[in-house]
């Protein structure tokens, strides 16, 4: 009695504690949901700079694991370290492979599958050079470096070599030996160190983006060999860049014996804008170069040797004009020596591929209607259908019977994602970010069509701000995306980050409107000759269709801002309507005249615009925002990079000075040492800032940031 009694007291006794550590556990989760919703906060521009940025997955050759980067940023020291990490295809055990303060750049495999290859500019080093990592320990050792550095390298198949990318002065590098690199190095040193500082050149094509072509350098492919630690050229006779943006697209044929690249074989001067060819070139014997597209006048880029080396996929633009023509996928047969269109029937712009490892099909991903869509096909292009859609998928790689790529969207930085194509499951494998953007109070995100120009359906994006109150009434910032052939998709973005514009407490749209890609050729294609007319009439709709539809706009607090393209639309719009209470305008195509200092000296313009200012002087000048400035009346904040050789910032300070000259009130802010981006993390709050601080002058709104000082 008494032992059934104490063991009925000791039950007990464990029941209540049980109860009593149950509802602990309860309350302290009540607690911690509670406090977690009531610390999430808007997102600030500092946000995007604590973000850790994933990128460039590589899957081994075994594929079970994956090597890729992870970048993260310093506001405080203003710069950023790139470190090379590992983990299984199951997401499991990440690990650090790198630890340096540097920029290490994406991981190459061995075919062994038991060393990784790299660039990386380290404390010692004078511009990128060659490292390889050991996977069974040790650090990663440097085995090359270049005056010009090592871009983009490549394994050879039989894994004791590598091929990769540089730039060289013709007259010095000889046979790439020791004394020639010495010779070129000390050539490098007078240079810089010269207090003769001229830029001179007979070249059309001179500068890029926001460096100088006028160095006279080429550029050439070295196999170099790790064993006889040797080097040889493999485009000896070059003596241009082989694009003005200096990359290097190449690929190695499975047996090792040739390899194919992609070349600009427009010579200097440059006269004509640039012509993309295939050259195919046998390793022993390189001299024997064969341009195998060299009867097609286009963009001819991105070359593939399929698994069997019997044919080259690559991606092929029909013009050699920036027009808004779709990429479309071909296929070059080797035993024939014929192309062969894969898409060319199909309305979508191919941006990535990949054939599967039995050859049986090819993988695409391809912009789809404001979201991206990964496609398959048989290799002719048969049976072409969709695999799977949604925001922004890139960097495919197919592993057993899945895929592996990275996905963003505009709640979410880039991850590493697999698509099981059994199960059709998405399956997110890092969580890099996971805990900072639980921290965030995201508004929500929807897409929408209305009828814009010509009745035709156009989609959008609306993003409304954090604790929407249907209620109160809004603000709406119409931004306009650049390109002008390009597309604002369901994908997270570092520079215009709509969650970011948002948060001050506006509605935000985002119109993919005339001109933009994804919506088929002719949608693209459509604004040439008349860059502003549609897209106009799109933005003037689409602002009517969300006041109704949302309900809650004020009408009279309506602002507009864009960029590039984006900002020729911000001055068009303020040369043709009063509409807007203000408009935001960088980097912006203000003067087409003025154009023709960009890095592109406007190959395009009389074919996009239809006139020059020698030539259709009055057509030209109908496409060109300063002819209406007679009508400018709208608040404009002006920013713009110095160094945007693109869209020189003579766009920006000109029209200043004529919204100056005509009272209009007006801002201008000018970055010295930034390019048609602002990139450096201090720059950027900065111009986040002016653009909050300019938005709430004139229709309202709570910036989610003070005045930054660093």
């Amino acid at each position: 009695m008494n032992l059934n009694y104490a063991k009925t007291k000791q039950t007990l006794r464990q029941f209540t504690l049980l109860a009593i550590f149950a509802a602990s556990i309860l309350q302290t989760g009540i607690a911690q949901a509670q406090t977690t919703q009531t610390t999430q906060r808007v997102m600030t521009p500092q946000d995007l700079w604590d973000i850790k940025r994933v990128d460039n997955p590589a899957i081994s050759p075994d594929q079970k694991w994956i090597a890729f980067t992870l970048q993260t940023w310093s506001l405080e020291k203003n710069r950023a370290q790139t470190n090379i990490w590992i983990m299984d295809t199951q997401g499991r055990n990440a690990r650090r492979l790198t630890t340096a303060e540097a920029n290490d750049s994406a991981p190459i495999w061995s075919p062994d599958g038991h060393r990784i290859a790299f660039t990386s500019r380290r404390s010692d080093d004078e511009a990128a050079a060659l490292y390889i990592l050991r996977l069974d320990g040790g650090e990663a050792e440097k085995v090359l470096e270049l005056p010009f550095g090592v871009i983009n390298p490549k394994w050879h198949p039989n894994g004791n070599s590598l091929v990769l990318g540089t730039r060289a002065i013709p007259a010095l590098k000889g046979e790439w030996k020791l004394e020639d690199l010495q010779a070129q190095r000390k050539e490098m040193k007078y240079r810089r160190e010269s207090k003769m500082t001229a830029k001179v050149t007979e070249d059309r094509r001179y500068r890029f983006f926001d460096q100088w072509l006028t160095d006279n350098l080429s550029a050439h492919l070295l196999q170099f060999d790790l064993n006889q630690k040797t080097i040889k050229d493999l485009t000896p006779q070059s003596v241009d860049l082989f694009s003005s943006s200096n990359t290097f697209e190449f690929s190695i044929a499975p047996d090792g014996q040739s390899l194919v690249y992609s070349r600009n074989t427009i010579a200097a001067p440059h006269s004509e804008s640039d012509n993309l060819d295939l050259i195919w070139i046998k390793l022993d014997d390189p001299s024997a170069a064969q341009n195998i597209t060299a009867d097609h006048r286009g963009g001819d880029s991105n070359p593939r040797f399929s698994a069997d080396g019997k044919n080259i996929f690559y991606s092929r633009l029909n013009t050699h004009l920036y027009d808004g023509s779709s990429a479309k996928l071909w296929r070059y047969e080797m035993a024939s020596g014929k192309s062969f269109p894969v898409t060319e029937a199909r309305d979508y712009a191919v941006a990535e591929f990949e054939q599967a490892k039995d050859q049986s099909k090819l993988w695409m991903i391809a912009e789809d209607r404001g979201e991206t869509t990964i496609f398959s096909s048989k290799v002719d292009g048969s049976q072409f259908e969709a695999v799977l859609r949604g925001a922004a998928l890139s960097k495919l790689s197919q592993v057993g019977n899945q895929l592996i790529f990275l996905r963003n969207s505009f709640d979410q930085p880039n991850e590493i994602y697999t698509f099981d194509l059994s199960a059709k499951t998405l399956k997110q494998l890092s969580h890099f970010n996971d805990a900072l953007m639980g921290k965030i109070k995201f508004g929500k995100v929807e897409s929408y069509q209305f009828k814009g120009a010509n009745d035709t359906l156009v989609q959008g994006w609306l993003i409304y701000p954090p604790d929407y109150d249907k209620n109160k009434t809004y603000p709406l910032l119409q931004l306009m995306h650049g390109g002008p052939h390009t597309m604002v998709g369901n994908a997270f973005s570092f520079r215009w980050n709509a969650h970011v514009m948002a948060a001050p407490g506006y509605v935000v749209t985002w119109v993919n409107r005339h001109g933009s890609t994804g919506f088929g050729e002719k949608f693209a294609r459509s604004i040439n000759f008349e860059w502003g007319v549609k897209p106009t009439q799109d933005i003037l709709r689409s602002t009517d269709f969300l006041i109704e539809k949302v309900g809650n706009i004020d009408p009279k607090r309506v602002a507009a801002a864009g960029a590039s393209y984006g900002g020729f639309l911000a001055a068009w719009l303020a040369g043709h309507t009063d509409r807007f209470a203000t408009i935001i305008d960088h980097a912006g195509v203000n003067d087409v005249v003025a154009q023709y200092g960009s890095d592109q000296t406007n190959y395009s313009f009389e074919t996009t615009m239809g006139g020059n200012p020698w030539s259709n002087t009055e057509i030209m000048q109908k496409n060109n925002p300063m002819s209406y400035a007679k009508n400018f009346k709208t608040p404009m904040l002006l920013t713009h990079g110095e160094l945007d050789y693109r869209v020189p910032y003579v766009n920006s300070t000109a029209l200043y000075g004529v919204l100056q000259s005509m009272k209009v009130p007006s801002r201008l802010v000018i970055f010295p040492n930034e390019n048609h981006w602002i990139l450096s993390p201090q720059n950027s709050v900065y111009w986040n800032w002016e653009v909050q601080s300019w938005l709430q002058r004139y229709i309202g709104g709570t910036p989610s940031l003070t005045q930054p000082r660093f």
